[in-house]
């Protein structure tokens, strides 16, 4: 069964969609900076569903249908974004759920872990990082930005999109340059992604800014991942360009007894060929 809705928590109202019947296990899938929740590849909502998991995948705060704030006024952390999906379990009445992160999702998941474990039966990370960020430059503390991703950066900061095409081509080129080399660049899929995402936001930029803000105001974890003790697996692949590979190796080295899935080629996202990959062993993982 596939349901969306809306659920209070924290002051704000968060989207979510279900797959799937409610009595099976829950996985709580968890998207980046200024990512919908749609993002979430339906093959992967679905397979896991098919694989007797209860799917919920949600816009965070300030992202596709859920609600939009004023940071200025009401800043926030990744621990908030954390409270937030525990509002959300609750609204949903699940106890507890197998959380799976990727990107800043993945920051979000490990402040689950740490701060509400109770709720975790296990975590996922995936292209994640427990490191902060540079408040000077944007990027992670301690690691050189990828010079494309640089320069795309500064050409957007130089040359903002006036036209819906262009704030599109503008994100497709991004997710090119991030691509890595496993699997072929989908253009059109990536496209149709961010064409639906603009419709179903009055603001993708704020989003973005409020997002970049928030990570930049949350804690460093590098020294507090060693406290997750629930069952933790890290995907990452070694072409990613925008959280380091030896990001991953690091989290997973810092937390005791998880897995490691380092993924040959695989960049920043969830192309069909990453799938391919992370499905099973998200599955593996969440039994």
């Amino acid at each position: 069964m596939l349901m969306e809705q809306k659920i209070d928590t924290n002051g704000v109202q968060l989207w979510c969609e279900t797959f799937g019947d409610p009595s099976d296990p829950a996985v709580l899938l968890v998207m980046g900076l200024g990512a919908q929740g749609i993002t979430w590849p339906e093959p992967l909502c679905k397979e896991l569903q098919e694989a007797g998991r209860y799917v919920i995948r949600y816009d965070n705060r300030d992202t596709g249908l859920s609600s939009v704030v004023d940071f200025d006024e009401r800043p926030y952390t990744m621990t908030d974004l954390a409270a937030d999906a525990v509002g959300l379990l609750d609204g949903l009445g699940v106890g507890t759920a197998h959380v799976v992160g990727a990107s800043m999702g993945g920051m979000i998941g490990q402040e689950l872990a740490l701060e509400h474990p109770e709720r975790l039966r296990t975590l996922t990370l995936i292209m994640s990082s427990a490191a902060a960020a540079d408040r000077s430059k944007g990027g992670f503390a301690g690691t050189e930005t990828d010079p494309e991703v640089a320069a795309w950066t500064e050409d957007l900061a130089t040359n903002p999109p006036t036209t819906v095409e262009g704030l599109v081509q503008t994100r497709i080129d991004l997710a090119r340059i991030v691509h890595g080399s496993l699997g072929d660049f989908d253009e059109e899929a990536v496209r149709k992604t961010v064409m639906t995402e603009l419709t179903r936001s009055s603001d993708v930029g704020r989003a973005m800014d409020n997002h970049t803000k928030a990570f930049a105001a949350s804690r460093d974890r590098t020294g507090l991942i060693s406290q997750i003790t629930v069952p933790t697996l890290v995907i990452h692949g070694t072409e990613d360009r925008l959280a380091p590979f030896a990001h991953g190796k690091a989290m997973a080295e810092a937390i005791e007894g998880s897995v490691f899935l380092p993924v040959e080629g695989m960049g920043h996202g969830l192309s069909a060929a990453v799938q391919d990959i992370v499905i099973p062993a998200v599955i593996a993982h969440t039994r």
